[in-house]
């Protein structure tokens, strides 16, 4: 006899920034949301917009410098507070709380909450912490008055989140991490691997056939000479490494253009970092909506990213679906993609000269060369779907559920 399909689940992800798919950190859970309810599941979010509601939000009037202090202290003091809150009262609408590894440090019993309890990571905050420790040894900058307050203000609040992290992690039924470095790195932390999953993101149908759909053929995309970065302008993302990039390969094929986009900053702030030689040839479009990026790309040449850390890499991904070659440093979260492609283009981190050399390679490929590099990156994107990633998360979550209520029936008897 055939069993009864499982019933749907009642999910509630919670974030503590704005919900949009212009945001990093909340499009995972954005796009997550739109497959989990297309498979027929219940998604209930509670994130900035409902923790503080337009009527409890700061005033205009509030001073430009204390915007950033005031924000901080929303979001990463008040937030996990009400977020627990909003469990406590409506946990037995749910069979599964997801919250970003920040965001809810209780314990079941605290929330009041008998299901499923996810501890997420989009970006494994003491990875990032470490790099930034080893960025500041690496290229020590001068920081101003006001910057070194915030830093004063803040660190208390800091520490907090990263024991906070700790806590999220031992309390949860499952931890959910976005690539492989990640998992070791938790499963060690806990001393047991056996809770941690490693669930990357991915890209709707829909978006991947836009990126094919707007893609220029590989002659007009040659014919540009254009290297494309997306990402905010910061050391971890290579803002110290793209002077020297760009420099060795104008070098070597002067007419190159190159394109940068979602830097966060100003043209003005991103192009006073690099010498003034560069600039003519350099694009910057500090912030862009979501949808209009394959028509972005469209034109480009080559992708590259010189990231040293990140949780997974939509910037890598979204190039590869838009069909770029691309050059990418050997870190976590890029080499989840990178380690597919046929034609490797991936360079040790750091490793400037041989970034750049790749670069030109890249460049100065022929037409049928450079269409099957552009085949290699779309096949390797569309490894990465969000309905497969959605149904793998439902079968994990399955899982959890069950033997969590396996564990109520055994000590309830």
């Amino acid at each position: 006899m055939h069993s009864p399909d499982p019933p749907p689940l009642r999910l509630l992800l919670i974030i503590h920034t704005a919900w949009s798919r212009n945001l990093g950190a909340s499009r995972v859970l954005v796009e997550l949301t739109d497959e989990l309810r297309a498979m027929g599941h219940t998604v209930t979010k509670f994130s900035v917009e409902d923790a503080f509601p337009a009527s409890n939000r700061p005033r205009r009037y509030v001073h430009q410098y204390l915007r950033p202090l005031t924000a901080h202290y929303r979001t990463h003091v008040v937030f996990p507070r009400r977020a627990r809150a909003f469990v406590a009262a409506n946990g037995n609408r749910f069979d599964v709380v997801d919250a970003l590894h920040t965001d809810l440090p209780y314990s079941k019993r605290q929330l009041r909450f008998r299901g499923v309890l996810v501890a997420r990571s989009v970006g494994l905050l003491p990875a990032y912490r470490e790099f930034d420790r080893w960025a500041a040894k690496h290229w020590p900058d001068e920081i101003s008055a006001r910057d070194l307050l915030f830093r004063l203000l803040t660190l208390p609040s800091f520490y907090r989140r990263v024991k906070d992290i700790a806590r999220s992690f031992h309390n949860a039924d499952v931890v959910n991490v976005s690539n492989r470095d990640d998992l070791v790195t938790v499963g060690d932390l806990l001393g047991d691997r056996g809770k941690v999953v490693a669930l990357p993101f991915g890209l709707s149908d829909e978006r991947l056939a836009s990126f094919a759909r707007a893609a220029a053929a590989p002659a007009r995309r040659l014919e540009a000479q254009t290297v494309v970065f997306i990402g905010a302008w910061n050391p971890r993302k290579g803002s110290r490494d793209w002077p020297a990039i760009a420099a060795n390969v104008l070098q070597e094929r002067p007419g190159t253009r190159f394109l940068f986009l979602g830097t966060g900053q100003s043209r003005d702030y991103v192009l006073r970092l690099l010498p003034a030689a560069l600039r003519p040839s350099i694009e910057v479009i500090p912030a862009f909506d979501s949808d209009q990026l394959p028509e972005l790309l469209s034109n480009c040449t080559v992708g590259a990213f010189p990231g040293y850390l990140e949780g997974f890499g939509f910037a890598v991904l979204e190039k590869l679906a838009a069909g770029l070659p691309t050059v990418t440093y050997d870190a976590p979260g890029p080499r989840e993609m990178m380690c597919h492609k046929a034609f490797q283009t991936v360079v040790s981190r750091g490793d400037i000269k041989e970034f750049s050399l790749t670069l030109v390679k890249l460049l100065t490929l022929s037409i049928d060369e450079y269409a099957l590099h552009s085949e290699d990156s779309g096949r390797v994107a569309k490894m990465f779907s969000w309905r497969e990633i959605a149904a793998r998360t439902v079968d994990r979550y399955r899982h959890a559920l069950t033997t969590v209520n396996q564990r109520l029936d055994e000590h309830s008897r």
